[in-house]
């Protein structure tokens, strides 16, 4: 598995491949695993241990046994369920979650903390525990994403300051060089770059040697 990474991988992939991707929403992985999540992400690259027993591998033997894609749903479904397990002040940091993606409300780090009755200390510490980054890393990546949301999906006229104010970069350089940071090119050439695929739920870069 991947972990948290601050500059742009490079996937190489080759051949036939059948596999299946699982999406998480922000905390979903918590509800699937016994250890912290900063525990088992907590490399840019590791092998994923977390559901290595017997039902587990019992699951992927009959997942791959069949090539009917409802069956295969269900039986992921039915493992999922299996462990499932409620999650510790998960009502908390979904608040937490909330306002560091409400971009029409910007608030600070320390203001949020506040609003969840934590000091700031505590706060960045349980967030790093349930998400593995700092609640500042998480906002920048949410800035990011909701700016090239708003730029695949929203008003194809809007031009990238606007993009960029609508997301909370009010200093244009900054936008640019988190864009640079982030994909390797200026919000510019990115957006020229990637491809909508999956009906519009998947974008891709794809790069030809």
């Amino acid at each position: 598995m991947q972990g948290y990474y601050e500059l742009p991988l490079l996937v190489n992939l080759s051949g036939r491949l059948d596999k299946v991707t699982i999406l998480f929403k922000p905390l979903g992985l918590n509800h699937f695993i016994n250890k912290p999540f900063n525990e088992v992400v907590g490399k840019p690259s590791r092998i994923f241990t977390e559901w290595d027993n017997s039902e587990y591998f019992t699951f992927l033997d009959a997942f791959y046994k069949t090539d009917d894609n409802k069956k295969r749903v269900l039986l992921l479904e039915t493992f999922l369920q299996t462990i499932y397990k409620p999650l510790e002040k998960e009502n908390l940091f979904q608040k937490a979650l909330n306002q560091l993606t409400d971009f029409e409300n910007d608030r600070s780090i320390q203001e949020i903390a506040r609003n969840l009755s934590f000091n700031i200390r505590t706060f960045n510490r349980l967030f790093y525990k349930y998400f593995g980054i700092s609640p500042g890393a998480f906002k920048k990546i949410a800035r990011f994403r909701h700016s090239m949301k708003n730029k695949l999906f929203g008003n194809q006229f809007k031009t990238l300051t606007e993009i960029g104010y609508e997301s909370n970069f009010y200093d244009q350089s900054y936008f640019i060089k988190m864009y640079k940071n982030l994909t390797g090119k200026n919000p510019s050439k990115f957006f020229k770059s990637v491809e909508r695929l999956a009906d519009d739920r998947l974008i891709f870069q794809f790069i030809s040697k």
